[in-house]
């Protein structure tokens, strides 16, 4: 509303604004709802929120309506592009790597340790070490990340999910199947 646009007003509000491009799996993997942007047969371009996804369907929000599509009906008219939004642990969000400090290093080191079972400790380090590069490594292989050692904005937000706080909105991941509509139902009790 008032001609601002979605990602500063998210801003506003402590949230960050991601627009990648991915996959449905990358999706899965972020757990995190998405604005989707669909393509229509016309060239029309629409919005819709992912709120949920499985290997076989998604479930969409658009307006007040909830639907569920196939995965490749939605293929069809959705070509990778989205934007998530999610409230990062540190205040400035950019990649880290090995030297960086401050902060946002602090954050990264106190969710790995809380990812990993250990006790956070709320004067970790600042410092972007060796041993943080390591931890980081096998957070992304046990991911299917690129395990390069660099905390990206897609690792933060796998990291993010994974050790999300209560009332994190995440992705629905089991979706119960729709149910059969009332044409099918009759169908299927006169076959018996």
């Amino acid at each position: 509303a008032g001609g601002t646009d979605g990602c500063t007003q998210a801003e506003r509000a402590g949230l960050a604004c991601l627009a990648m491009r991915g996959s449905a799996a990358e999706l899965r993997l972020m757990k995190r709802p998405a604005i989707l942007m669909l393509t229509d047969a016309g060239g029309t371009a629409h919005q819709v929120v992912l709120i949920g996804l499985d290997d076989e369907r998604a479930e969409l929000r658009i307006g007040s309506e909830t639907a569920q599509v196939g995965i490749a009906d939605l293929a069809r008219y959705w070509f990778g592009d989205f934007v998530l939004l999610w409230r990062p642990a540190a205040p400035v969000v950019k990649d880290l790597a090995a030297g960086a400090r401050g902060p946002a290093v602090r954050a990264l080191r106190q969710q790995l340790a809380q990812w990993s079972g250990g006790t956070e400790n709320a004067a970790a380090s600042p410092v972007f070490d060796a041993t943080l590069t390591r931890q980081l490594e096998e957070f992304q292989r046990r991911h299917r990340l690129p395990v390069d050692g660099i905390a990206s904005l897609e690792t933060q937000v796998v990291l993010d999910a994974e050790v999300a706080a209560p009332h994190t909105p995440l992705l629905r991941t089991r979706l119960e199947p729709p149910a059969p509509a009332t044409g099918e139902l009759g169908a299927a009790g006169t076959e018996g």
